[in-house]
């Protein structure tokens, strides 16, 4: 198959300093791995730009399949730098984006950007899952619809707590089969503890019944669109974010090496 180049740009509050290169491996073939080239550079504060190759049949394709690529490594690289960053590919780049100024910026390095490829490249492999789940974080992070928000934050926990219950051996595996509340309430506490020590939530048994009310009443449409309602499920965001955010991290530095042998998986798209 023919190689590609793909422009791509990255809005957020994030900077790099200077031009980077870089290659990452891009696929599985033992026999034929295909090594992208990357490179980054600075776009003055808004973010930054991003050339990578990539192998596809059609241009329609190499974009698509770049837009995959460099996501699932920005997935990877929120668990670092736990800020929203909104991709942009070929088609939107023409549009020019948004273009909010960013003032105040994370400034990411070469080493950061190397093993966030090398994050999602393990992830893609062992845990699928866990990657789709940053996935649904940051989207979580970057859409303006507050109803969009909350469910893809809620869908993060959610998505870990249902796949990864089962390899973690403190929890009492019955009670988790009652449903995913169950499944949330056993994970936070092999994680954190008793609810008395739950992280931005303490104390709040509450807490997990009545997210999971909100989760479902905006998945099933149930949820009215007044401005009282919009602004009820906006207020819990940011303490959403939060344990989503702490969750993630929490769960991969303790549990995720439990899941040795995951099975195949056909994941939905955020």
């Amino acid at each position: 198959m023919p190689i590609w180049e793909v422009h791509l740009s990255v809005e957020g509050p994030i900077a790099v300093r200077s031009r980077l290169r870089m290659e990452t491996q891009k696929g599985f073939q033992v026999d034929d791995p295909f090594y992208s080239a990357i490179e980054i550079e600075a776009r003055p504060m808004t973010g930054f730009r991003a050339m990578i190759t990539a192998r596809a049949n059609s241009s329609d394709a190499a974009s698509m399949a770049g837009m995959v690529f460099f996501g699932q490594m920005l997935d990877a690289l929120t668990l670092t730098v736990n800020k929203a960053m909104t991709l942009y590919g070929p088609l939107t780049e023409r549009d020019g984006g948004t273009r909010q100024r960013q003032d105040v910026r994370r400034i990411v390095d070469r080493a950061e950007f190397e093993s966030s490829f090398s994050e999602a490249q393990s992830l893609r492999s062992g845990s699928p899952s866990f990657l789709r789940a940053l996935g649904w974080y940051r989207k979580g992070l970057t859409t303006e619809d507050p109803f969009d928000a909350y469910l893809a934050l809620w869908n993060a926990i959610e998505l870990v707590a249902s796949k990864y219950y089962h390899y973690v051996p403190t929890i009492d595996k019955d009670r988790a089969k009652a449903g995913s509340k169950s499944q949330l309430w056993e994970c936070f506490k092999a994680l954190w503890g008793d609810c008395d020590h739950w992280p931005t939530i303490t104390g709040n048994r509450n807490w997990i019944d009545n997210g999971y009310e909100i989760r479902t009443d905006v998945a099933h449409g149930r949820r009215s669109i007044t401005v009282e309602d919009v602004e009820h499920v906006a207020a819990e965001i940011p303490k959403l974010s939060d344990v989503a955010y702490r969750f993630l991290v929490d769960w991969r530095a303790r549990f995720l090496g439990l899941d040795r042998h995951p099975p195949r998986e056909t994941l939905p798209m955020a």
